[in-house]
């Protein structure tokens, strides 16, 4: 049996804006009671701590990054405002979607970074929801820019530059 993707359109994407906002900080609140309470605060520098600083340090960087780019265009829900353009310049040359890669890497370095395995909880369903709002994000682009879209997707990668 094939599997289906569950929310197919930008009505459902308010459902997953909501969940991924909701991990996203779930992560956040894990990771900092993992290491105020569990760990009494007292920060171990490991080499997964540079593993860590490695990924949610250049993962701020390419979300920020892939905002500045947009500026005006950038919303968290999945809308076309008026005068909306396809941007595939700075970051977007080489993702379609540069915000999520930066979210993503920051939100799996954090628990590295802090130590705490337990921040790893919520992560994985975030990156789960991620790639579930892709495709809805993508169909919207392609209803509104067409073959443009069509070419731009042909040149880039999803997330990771040459690879996916």
């Amino acid at each position: 049996m094939r599997w289906r993707q569950p929310f197919k359109t930008e009505k459902d994407d308010r459902i997953l804006f909501a969940a991924i906002n909701f991990v996203s900080l779930g992560s956040l609140a894990v990771t900092a009671w993992d290491f105020i309470v569990l760990q009494q605060g007292v920060y171990r520098f490991r080499w997964l701590s540079l593993v860590g600083f490695m990924l949610s340090t250049p993962g701020l960087i390419i979300y920020l990054a892939a905002r500045m780019t947009l500026g005006r265009l950038f919303s968290k829900t999945l809308v076309i405002v008026e005068g909306h353009e396809l941007i595939t310049h700075g970051i977007y040359e080489h993702v379609r979607h540069p915000s999520y890669t930066g979210s993503i890497l920051f939100f799996l370095g954090l628990p590295l970074l802090f130590n705490s395995v337990l921040g790893f909880v919520p992560v994985l369903p975030m990156i789960l929801l991620v790639l579930l709002r892709i495709p809805i994000e993508e169909n919207m682009l392609l209803r509104e820019f067409g073959e443009e879209y069509r070419e731009y997707m042909k040149r880039t990668k999803k997330l990771i530059p040459s690879v996916y």
